[in-house]
């Protein structure tokens, strides 16, 4: 008796037809065997969104299937098992969808062993190296220390006096503080690092985009960076924070802040020195002016 097989995918947007394999079904007009994945975790990753459902539906199926039976709640009176999948097959366009029958020589325990082995190559997440993430104090260090190499270069040891700690320039509405402020008597450019590697709260953004504002609104021509560390794949909710990080540098941008990364922080420093030296010369810019 020829044994049929069909693929059981997860499509979290029917419009979009992004799909994830997350079991397999191997059945004859007198059994049904059926097998879905062990580790749900790369599910969750893949659709970001609540999977309880698909283990409600596996666990369903599988009791189901112990009765000879392919779907829960079979009211298929009468037909073949071949007949009652390809309905569903042509018919469901919801989130749980299964790729039309094919046949097979082998018995329906061996085809399910063999289908398993090709479609449900599951990845061991606890042998899978960890992507290692940077948060918000570790983009404050690196954009401070790429900073401070490039003063160090151009001026030597009167470096340290240029880059500023605790440093407050004064916007329209109150003094904002920046991880690095070169100043000299006055601020001459600031930068603050951000980091969209881990799950960025709305708190932050919006603060960062207050500075960013109060500055622009009272000194629009000055030099104000946003040293951001983008998503990395692999991490959690990698396709929200995504979009997250896409919108938040859009709107930086559009309020006159430059975002640089982390190859572009030591040329758009030197970028700003030169400004300001070509402006005001360098001795002025190194220690002529007090703060008064």
């Amino acid at each position: 008796m020829a044994s049929r097989y069909s693929v059981i995918q997860y499509v979290p947007d029917p419009i979009a037809d992004e799909r994830i394999n997350i079991g397999v079904v191997a059945f004859n007009n007198n059994a049904v065997r059926v097998r879905f994945v062990s580790n749900w975790e790369r599910v969750r990753r893949f659709g970001l969104k609540d999977i309880e459902f698909l283990k409600d539906f596996a666990h369903q199926m599988k009791n189901e299937a112990e009765e000879g039976l392919l779907f829960p709640c079979d009211n298929f009176n009468g037909l073949s098992n071949l007949e009652r999948i390809s309905k569903i097959t042509q018919g469901w366009i919801n989130s749980i969808q299964l790729t039309e029958p094919r046949a097979s020589l082998d018995t329906v325990d061996e085809l399910l062993e063999d289908i398993a082995n090709t479609y449900l190559r599951e990845q061991n997440l606890e042998l899978e190296p960890k992507v290692k993430v940077r948060d918000r104090q570790a983009a404050a260090k690196i954009v401070r220390s790429k900073t401070r190499d490039v003063l160090k270069r151009e001026f030597g040891d009167q470096a340290k006096e240029l880059l500023r700690k605790d440093y407050e320039i004064a916007g329209t509405k109150t003094n904002n503080k920046f991880d690095v402020v070169v100043a000299n008597g006055r601020p001459y450019f600031a930068a603050h690092g951000l980091s969209f590697e881990v799950d960025i709260p709305d708190t932050l953004k919006d603060a960062v985009l207050w500075r960013i504002s109060d500055i622009k609104s009272c000194l629009p021509n000055f030099p104000l960076a946003i040293f951001v560390l983008p998503p990395k794949l692999g991490q959690h909710h990698y396709k929200q924070i995504e979009d997250t990080y896409q919108k938040t540098i859009t709107t930086y941008k559009a309020m006159g802040a430059d975002i640089v990364q982390e190859n572009d922080v030591e040329p758009w420093v030197t970028n700003q020195l030169a400004n300001v030296t070509g402006q005001l010369g360098e001795r002025f810019f190194l220690g002529e002016i007090d703060d008064n």
